[in-house]
């Protein structure tokens, strides 16, 4: 009965925990939309796809910063103080975070783009390494399933950033202010997070920092990195090769269907992360209760997945009424981008999986097969059929890495059997079992 008591109060923090991370995303989304609809209606397709490009070209520098895996992090709370984890884990980032400002500041050197689009990038990549300063506290937050307190900065920055917006768009201010908005959220955002962090724990001093600690994570983090590397390339080449290859204004449009793209996404983080400490209690405890936790897991996000993309085609198309008519493709490129989702619900789990079981490198070989196959679809495919050929490529590529890859591995061929398992709805009843 206490047993039974424990994993119900277990799973009670982990809905918790999710529903606050759920309610971040729907709440910055919710702010998104409304902010992305003025911004891109008055900025243009063009003007409103040079600034997309540059968020996505900044998004291939960041990785470098993922060299230092979130789950591995969590990993180390087990067996080290909790406050050595989390200062060692922040100047590991922010070590990362240098390197890639610089390497990001050659870049912009060499490509030699004009003013305006220079200092949006800048900016955004000084917002990418700002951003890291808080990386430790905020993962140690969410091992704790302590959310709020990230959902409670995070929101706080983000409405202050949607009225700077709003207000930049009233204003007429020029493109360059947007970047600067970011910055300043990220500020807002880092400086909360610190406050509560300290009222929560109280401060430490650097001294804390584990050197050995340092490469332990950075060695075990590698093969996730990697594949993390791989699927941030391969999110982001389509709009970057749109921008190489067609035009400013075609990257406008494609991105404001990758943005209804996050509305279906948004429970898939919230989710895994909220679970991830409870699968590695489980397997280190019981691998039987692990294995029907993964799939009841699974089942229960994949059909969410179905009822949300439904529901989607209904609401979505009121959206946009309110914007204008060079937006109009972007909805049927949606709904080719919609697809692939379905793969990153089902899953969803997979990467947590192979971290938990030190197969990290089974991701590395998928990822890396994967961004190599969509860079080839996207050159064939934008040259025949412009965004919709974008689309289809990442879609594709979804497919191919989180189901059909797996196939080629024994540990893998295990979770291809699991995914399988939660196409079917009846497992929906182990996940509601556990609450």
């Amino acid at each position: 009965m206490r047993l039974n008591r424990n994993k119900n109060s277990d799973f009670i923090k982990i809905l918790s925990n999710t529903a606050w991370m759920v309610f971040d995303k729907v709440f910055l989304l919710a702010l998104n939309l409304v902010v992305s609809v003025r911004i891109a209606n008055y900025y243009s397709a063009l003007g409103y796809g040079s600034y997309q490009y540059a968020v996505s070209v900044v998004a291939v520098f960041e990785i470098i910063t993922t060299f230092i895996d979130g789950r591995i992090v969590k990993k180390k709370y087990m067996g080290f103080e909790p406050d050595v984890v989390v200062v060692t884990a922040t100047v590991t980032r922010i070590l990362l975070a240098a390197v890639s400002v610089l390497a990001g500041t050659v870049f912009i050197y060499v490509y030699g783009g004009d003013f305006q689009f220079s200092v949006i990038f800048f900016l955004l990549l000084l917002n990418m390494a700002l951003g890291n300063l808080k990386f430790g506290m905020v993962n140690r937050f969410e091992y704790l399933l302590k959310s709020r307190k990230v959902v409670v900065a995070s929101d706080l920055a983000a409405f202050v950033a949607s009225v700077l917006q709003l207000l930049a768009v009233y204003l007429h201010w020029p493109l360059t202010s947007l970047a600067l908005i970011a910055l300043t959220s990220t500020v807002i955002s880092t400086v909360i997070i610190s406050c509560q962090y300290s009222i929560e724990f109280g401060g430490k001093s650097l001294k804390l920092m584990d050197w050995g600690l340092h490469r332990k994570m950075l060695a075990e983090s590698f093969p996730l990195a990697v594949a993390f590397a791989c699927g941030t390339i391969y999110n982001r080449c389509d709009s970057i090769m749109l921008g190489a290859m067609m035009t400013y204004a075609q990257v406008g449009i494609y991105s404001i269907a990758a943005s209804l793209i996050n509305v279906v996404q948004i429970a898939i983080s919230p989710i895994r992360e909220s679970v991830y400490p409870k699968l590695l209690s489980l397997y280190e405890t019981d691998h039987e209760e692990y294995a029907k936790c993964y799939v009841s897991i699974s089942s229960a996000m994949t059909w969410l997945y179905i009822a949300g993309v439904a529901f989607s085609f209904f609401i979505l198309p009121f959206l946009f009424r309110f914007l204008n008519e060079e937006y109009a493709e972007a909805f049927p490129v949606y709904r080719v981008l919609v697809l692939g989702t379905f793969f990153m619900y089902n899953a969803a789990l997979r990467s947590g999986h192979f971290a938990v079981i030190g197969k990290g490198k089974l991701l590395t070989y998928s990822q890396i097969v994967s961004v190599v196959f969509n860079v080839v679809l996207n050159v064939v495919g934008i040259r025949l059929w412009g965004m919709y050929g974008a689309a289809a490529a990442t879609v594709i590529t979804q497919a191919v890495s989180l189901w059909f890859f797996n196939l080629f591995f024994e540990d893998g061929r295990e979770v291809f059997r699991w995914q399988l398992k939660a196409l079917n709805p009846a497992h929906i009843i182990g996940f509601l079992k556990m609450i």
